[in-house]
């Protein structure tokens, strides 16, 4: 990331791939280690032909620190599974504690700064935005899960004005 002293325009630094970046600095074994850490196996990263996608959202639960019924799971694999999430529902009841837990997996490419931003609102008016830094990830097989809070747990609103209707959009985005 270069910044021309002159006119301070934003240059775009040039793109590395994952076998050149694990290359670089081969003889810094602390380095070497810290990289293989973040990126995994480059020479087995994950990099399915048949989709393009730097990172695929598996899964979304809904956890419940005390729901008879259980927690709320959606695959969310294919477009037609992220419609029937969208068509389907659910219902905290009044001051319910709840996480959300995503499972995703990253392919192709490094994703650096992934962050999660997710909106509620009600009657078209947001009230609740979270945006919350999740981290850089490397290409790999395996699934990656966050849990949002990280710490503690979610309240639902409670109270007559806070009943009703709510709607969520929720975002991930990273630096590239």
């Amino acid at each position: 990331n270069k910044m021309s002293d002159e006119e301070g325009n934003y240059e775009v630094a040039e793109k590395v791939d994952l076998k050149t970046i694990a290359e670089m600095d081969a003889e810094d074994e602390s380095l070497a280690r810290y990289k293989a850490s973040l990126l995994g196996d480059v020479n087995n990263a994950f990099c399915p032909e048949d989709d393009d996608r730097r990172v695929v959202i598996e899964k979304m639960t809904v956890m419940f620190e005390s729901r008879p019924d259980g927690d709320i799971e959606y695959q969310l694999d294919t477009e037609e599974q992220l419609a029937a999430m969208k068509s389907n529902p659910f219902t905290l009841k009044e001051k319910c504690k709840y996480k959300i837990k995503v499972q995703f997996r990253v392919q192709h490419d490094i994703v650096s700064g992934l962050k999660y931003v997710n909106n509620v609102y009600r009657k078209g008016v947001r009230v609740v935005k979270l945006d919350e830094m999740i981290g850089s990830f490397g290409p790999q097989a395996e699934p990656h899960v966050v849990i949002f809070p990280r710490h503690g747990w979610d309240e639902a609103p409670s109270g007559m004005l806070a009943r009703g209707s709510y709607t969520a959009t929720s975002r991930f985005i990273d630096d590239d």
